[in-house]
């Protein structure tokens, strides 16, 4: 089972970057997602099998996402469902088509101000979290319906 390793109370950034870990990075390999706090305990920095937006280091070779420093000096400079994205990118899965919610994920997280971030706080991707995070208590099962979720939305991308 891979472990796929996130911060509790999760963004939209954690669960889009954990989503993209679970379904394209080990898509051929049962894996859990777990929620830590952001000081991700030593034995799981060191054991699990993908760290996203948690442990403040970028090391793709070894499945590290995250963008805060001191992983980038600048924490706005991407995202890690960006950087999980990009690197998917590169390994040449089929990916591409996500981009929009990439780019909507990265506005959200880093406090930008397009039409696409005001739309997906309406009825898009935040808003479906942020109803999610009222109707479920579980952050498990929090993540498990917007999976579902993301699931269906990409497909219409």
């Amino acid at each position: 089972m891979k472990q796929i390793v996130t911060h509790i109370n999760p963004d939209l950034d954690a669960i889009v970057s954990a989503w993209l870990a679970q379904d394209f990075l080990f898509q051929d390999h049962a894996s859990e997602v777990l929620f830590v706090t952001r000081k991700v305990p030593e034995k799981l920095m060191l054991h699990a099998d993908c760290l996203v937006d948690v442990g403040n280091t970028y090391c793709p070779e070894n499945y590290r996402f995250d963008h805060k420093p001191p992983a980038f000096q600048d924490r706005n400079s991407t995202c890690a469902t960006r950087l999980i994205w990009e690197y998917l990118l590169d390994l040449g899965a089929a990916v591409a088509h996500l981009e929009p919610l990439v780019e909507i994920t990265y506005q959200g997280d880093t406090h930008r101000n397009s039409e696409a971030l005001k739309q997906s706080r309406i009825n898009g991707a935040h808003a479906e979290l942020t109803k999610l995070k009222t109707e479920y208590r579980d952050t498990t099962k929090v993540y498990q319906q917007m999976v579902l979720w993301l699931r269906s939305y990409t497909k219409q991308l």
